[in-house]
């Protein structure tokens, strides 16, 4: 259902955190009320470090599985496992200033750590690193050299190169039209 001038029924949101239980609640929550208000398309400026790549993971099936378009705005850092959730968006945009950071899953280690215990977290990691891959390969067009990269050291991805490897569609700014709200989330 389009609004008064013929445009989608769409909202605005800013993100800007972690990717923890918490920030994917909260992800989650504005898209889920954005389809319960028969909302059509959500434009989703964000910048974040990354933070749990299962946290990660559940708001990428997430909005992939809503009937929504979603717009996405690199409008500072996306790194980690927010760029799995970025390169879920239907478009994606990268500021000029914008960059995009991949980089081996981590963990910390625990005193009193048995080597079972380091070989079960260590197998963990790299199952998330094969996921997140996974995800880049299937929404994108990073290079395999990149990806292997990504194994052993952080990749810096600028925005030019963002659009290249297929993480952005275009550089550009993100403008709220004039009339509309946008909400922090």
């Amino acid at each position: 259902m389009p609004d008064l001038e013929g445009n989608p029924l769409r909202k605005f949101y800013g993100f800007t955190g972690m990717i923890d239980d918490n920030g994917a609640t909260r992800l989650t929550a504005a898209l889920n009320l954005a389809v319960n208000e028969a909302v059509e398309e959500v434009h989703l400026c964000i910048s974040s470090p990354g933070g749990n790549v299962h946290s990660g993971i559940y708001v990428y099936n997430h909005m992939m599985a809503l009937p929504l378009r979603i717009i996405a705005y690199n409008t500072g850092t996306v790194a980690s496992i927010a760029v799995a959730i970025f390169v879920g968006a239907n478009e994606r945009y990268c500021s000029r200033h914008g960059v995009f950071m991949i980089h081996p899953t981590s963990f910390q280690p625990q005193a009193g750590m048995t080597a079972t215990l380091l070989q079960s977290t260590l197998d963990g990691a790299l199952a998330d690193d094969e996921r997140t891959e996974a995800i880049l390969r299937e929404r994108a067009k990073v290079p395999e050299e990149l990806l292997a990269g990504r194994r052993s050291r952080d990749v810096y991805i600028k925005a030019a190169e963002g659009v290249t490897y297929g993480l952005a569609d275009d550089i550009r700014e993100f403008a709220l039209p004039a009339g509309h709200q946008v909400f922090q989330i």
